[in-house]
């Protein structure tokens, strides 16, 4: 069920909703961008890291896994389920708050807060930020201090449709400062119902404990190089080169009339060419694959211990209480 109707904390047009679960943050951050508002518009805070464990009512869950020591969220999320806001949620470890996540115009806040060695906590860079967008010192403090109790904070910066960011806020559970307390009331009377009696009078205490779920994904773990390098080295090959050499050579012949058409000619200056023909030797190069080197990869599996801090409940009966009623007002068996 919805709260009451919240008014607007701000004289900016800007509307803030409090949440006691995450995921309602989430499924009213997902119809303020179906509703048209921006991620510039838009922000969101809340506690742990940004593993989104739970899908919302209609969509796929979605779960991304951001490793050891990682800062944020890598990228979009799978079929289109988150936008643009929870689509860039970023990580951050915040001294004296924990594990916090940010998205939206809220990110830089808290990323601020959380690099600012001063600060020790969100809370200056929260109360700070708030107060940019219009929201009074006063009630900033107060915000501050529900998302310091583990309470998801969800920003609008909605300007003249106040009242429909409003309305999407509180479909969703959402209050802000002026609904605090009929949203208290409200959670307070949902932890009573839990433990109620059933008609035979039997009041049911669960105990409650956390277990682990490992997931495995891929990731690189080293790398092999194989560097290629050229070398140059001079060689000598013999060849064998035929070549024609000439001999010149006077011989004397027993005269001999000559024609009377070889007169003239007879007696011409000419020079007279004969060529002399040899092999010469032209070198060219061919590349031939002379071996090559295989990399292999074999998978083998090895088992390790992988511990965290788990939570359990432990629900205890004290024995000597006594019944402070005056025995004269009991009932008789």
């Amino acid at each position: 069920m919805a709260t009451q109707n919240a008014r607007s904390s701000t004289n900016m047009g800007t509307v803030v909703g409090l949440f006691h679960e995450r995921r309602n943050a989430e499924a009213a951050i997902a119809d303020l961008e179906r509703a048209g508002f921006s991620s510039d518009q838009i922000g969101f805070a809340s506690h742990g890291d940004s593993t989104m464990a739970s899908g919302r009512a209609g969509d796929a869950n979605v779960t991304t896994d951001t490793g050891p020591g990682s800062g944020a969220l890598s990228g979009a999320m799978t079929g289109g389920v988150i936008g643009g806001v929870l689509g860039a949620l970023a990580s951050l470890a915040i001294p004296g708050v924990g594990p916090v996540v940010a998205a939206g115009i809220l990110g830089p806040i808290l990323g601020g807060a959380a690099a600012g060695a001063g600060l020790g906590a969100a809370g200056g860079g929260l109360i700070g930020g708030l107060a940019t967008t219009g929201v009074s010192e006063d009630d900033a403090r107060y915000y501050d201090e529900q998302f310091r109790s583990g309470r998801s904070l969800v920003t609008v910066k909605a300007g003249d449709r106040e009242a429909e960011a409003r309305a999407i806020i509180q479909r969703h559970d959402g209050h802000d400062r002026s609904t605090a307390g009929s949203a208290s009331s409200m959670g307070s009377t949902a932890t009573r119902s839990t433990h109620a009696a059933d008609t035979k009078g039997t009041i049911r205490v669960p105990e409650i404990e956390e277990r682990l779920d490992v997931q495995k994904r891929e990731v690189q773990q080293g790398e092999v190089r194989i560097q290629k390098h050229v070398e140059e080295r001079k060689e000598t090959i013999p060849v064998s080169l035929e070549r024609e050499e000439v001999h010149v050579e006077r011989r004397d012949v027993a005269e001999r009339p000559i024609a009377p058409g070889e007169r003239v000619e007879a007696f011409k200056d000419e020079t007279i060419s004969v060529p002399v023909r040899g092999e010469e030797a032209r070198v060219t190069k061919e590349a031939v694959v002379t071996g090559e080197v295989v990399v292999d990869k074999e998978r083998h599996t090895e088992r390790e211990q992988v511990s965290d801090t788990v939570r359990k409940t432990h629900v205890e009966v004290d024995k000597n209480t006594t019944d402070t009623r005056d025995p004269r007002n009991l009932p008789k068996r």
